[in-house]
């Protein structure tokens, strides 16, 4: 560990820090929602495609908040055909509340969006960005039954922190060799810099069930290549469908996401990381 202090300096600051810190490992006050990111490699496999199809899915079972973390080009709230008012920079710098940068997307389907183009977030000082993640963290476990995170393209350093932290790490890929190199990149660094170990699988834009099981075992197998302890389990795939492409969401797809959610949310989930995932973020605050 660090010897960094984000509540405060010397002794006091140090206990304020600890204290902190083993309440969001117990989770105090809180209630347990699912904490599902969805990303990959680079961009362009239907990391943001597969996000919409669960999060709208779940708003049947729930309400549900997405946070588009690509903080350089946000476009969930584009797919999802709305116009936020406020964002996320508006909460961070004081001139909204949390409620008022929640965009309504559809029933129990929320959205919360940096604007486009804006990555100035990770120069915020790291205490007041710890203050505010705790509000935020009160307002998701408060207010919402699942959190899903769309994550920008690339292993930045914030992409990797987030899926190493998260309950539920997706990676999304194409039955590519390009797009499989991709993911397996995104999780030999995560394993490298965090010791994550268990991550999941959905592929985009397959023809057929067997190329989405041979593509998770090549996926697999090249993990398990780099370290015997890493495991990728496919939870389902999204198929190959021309429609898309003219903005229509055929039911077949509705319905494979239902087999991805019931398939990535069943029984327990592989949890390796403790609590404070929030106070991780905020880590990431200050630094350039």
């Amino acid at each position: 560990q660090s010897g960094q202090t984000y509540f405060g300096n010397g002794v006091k600051g140090a206990m304020e820090r600890e204290t902190q810190l083993a309440l969001f490992e117990k989770g105090v006050g809180y209630k347990k929602i699912p904490y599902i990111a969805i990303g990959g490699g680079k961009g362009g496999v239907g990391k943001t495609f597969v996000t919409y199809l669960l999060a709208k899915r779940l708003s049947q079972r729930g309400k549900v908040l997405v946070l588009d973390a690509d903080m350089g080009l946000p476009d969930f709230y584009i797919l999802s055909g709305v116009k936020p008012y406020r964002y996320l920079e508006d909460y961070f710098e004081g001139r909204a509340t949390l409620d008022e940068i929640t965009t309504e997307v559809d029933k129990n389907f929320y959205l919360i969006s940096p604007r486009s183009g804006n990555d100035y977030l990770l120069s915020l000082d790291p205490k007041r960005a710890q203050e505010l993640l705790n509000k935020l963290d009160e307002f998701i476990a408060g207010s919402y039954d699942y959190f899903l995170i769309d994550l920008g393209a690339g292993i930045h350093k914030i992409n990797q922190l987030i899926f190493a932290s998260v309950d539920y790490p997706v990676l999304v890929l194409n039955p590519n060799i390009m797009s499989i190199i991709d993911a397996y990149g995104v999780i030999k660094t995560v394993f490298q810099n965090y010791r994550r170990t268990y991550f999941y699988a959905v592929v985009n834009q397959v023809r057929d069930k067997g190329e989405y099981r041979k593509t998770v075992s090549v996926l697999d197998k090249s993990a398990k290549s780099f370290h015997k302890n890493i495991h990728v389990e496919g939870v389902g795939y999204i198929p190959y469908t021309p429609e898309v492409a003219q903005g229509e969401i055929p039911r077949k797809l509705y319905e494979r996401a239902d087999d991805i959610l019931t398939n990535l949310l069943k029984g327990e989930y592989k949890k390796e990381e403790k609590g404070g995932f929030w106070s991780k973020i905020a880590s990431l605050f200050g630094k350039k």
